[in-house]
């Protein structure tokens, strides 16, 4: 998620609700007839859109679909890797009638060919409840327990090697209240935790580079959870923030930009009329793409400044985001709302 700062004269012309120029887009499709889009891959050349039945990947300057994949076996696309680091992204599958998943599939694929780089099956034991408690990226498979029976005694944090399922490294939670755990992102490693009891509380857990170092990240006064998606850049954690005030939502719910170095909250930013903002670490710079997918406002994650604004023609309700260069693609994560895809060059 981190990446090479560019230089702000990169914005500096016409920086102001100028609208993004869109390449393409799907056409809307209301029900559920591919699944809902469970992540998004994007080169300068490739645009992939995972979904529960496949995987289907366009030309990313005109929208020419280029090949698609489906899981061997009748399975199901249960999760999909937050990057395509080195051109190739990974996709975990399984037979979705079994109640209890006892083995998983883990296919890397070429990004621009759609071609099966390696294929291995995993013990899904350690695990733990998929695909909640589970995240992949980074080349790490990042799970929040071994197995229920990890929250019997002391639960462990671990990563596996996705290419070989070898463990690199591990993490314990000492805290006795904790009650419950469950990855948002695998590199960095960010954790969602709960506490037990009536006063129970949500933090975030951060691990560096070292996997050893644990930053505590915990909600300001007047909030009651943590968003789902986490954007990691220059020192900074950014994460949603849900105020316990259901008459705040119509405001929108800002999002919490917290130091790494110290679990301080730095700033808060809000977007305004949604809190369904969604956030991503690109070239150093924080791309958050709101109003129901119709705005994209560029920040500076030192202090939340508003570095650039465009429009995005077009609405994805749960925006699904992902950058490369000056493309970015936007897709629409709510199952029964619209499948729409679009491509915008917005610099």
């Amino acid at each position: 998620m981190d990446e090479d700062k560019a230089p702000e004269s990169v914005w500096r012309r016409s920086w102001w609700r100028r609208s993004a120029r869109r390449l393409w887009r799907t056409p809307d499709e209301t029900g559920d007839p591919g699944g809902r889009p469970l992540g998004l891959w994007l080169t300068d050349d490739t645009v992939v859109v995972a979904r529960v039945n496949g995987v289907r990947a366009f030309r990313t300057a005109t929208g020419e679909p280029l090949w698609t994949w489906r899981p061997p076996g009748g399975q199901i696309v249960g999760l999909v890797s937050a990057d395509a680091r080195g051109g190739e992204g990974v996709v975990m599958h399984y037979e979705e009638a079994r109640r209890d998943v006892r083995r998983v599939g883990l296919t890397t694929l070429a990004v621009a060919t759609g071609e099966v780089v390696r294929r291995r099956k995993q013990d899904a034991a350690p695990l733990g409840h998929l695909p909640s408690r589970v995240a992949l990226g980074g080349g790490l498979l990042a799970t929040a327990g071994e197995s229920w029976k990890d929250w019997e005694t002391r639960p462990v944090m671990r990563a596996l090697d996705v290419d070989t399922g070898e463990v690199r490294w591990k993490h314990e939670l000492t805290d006795p209240r904790v009650e419950s755990a469950s990855v948002l992102s695998a590199s960095p490693f960010v954790a969602s935790l709960r506490t037990r009891g009536a006063r129970g509380r949500r933090s975030l857990l951060f691990l560096g580079d070292g996997e050893t170092e644990a930053v505590t990240l915990h909600l300001p006064e007047g909030y009651e959870k943590f968003g789902e998606r986490v954007a990691v850049t220059g020192g900074v954690l950014v994460v949603g923030l849900v105020p316990k005030d259901r008459t705040e939502h119509d405001l929108g719910s800002p999002l919490g930009a917290y130091s790494l170095a110290s679990g301080e909250l730095l700033w808060q930013w809000r977007g305004g009329d949604t809190h369904h903002d969604t956030p991503v670490a690109h070239r150093g710079w924080l791309l958050i793409v709101h109003g129901y997918g119709g705005r994209l406002s560029v920040l500076d994650p030192a202090d939340g400044r508003v570095v650039a604004r465009r429009r995005l023609r077009g609405t994805a309700f749960d925006s699904l985001v992902a950058a490369s260069g000056d493309l970015i693609a936007v897709g629409c994560e709510a199952g029964d709302y619209s499948h729409g895809l679009r491509v915008f060059r917005w610099r």
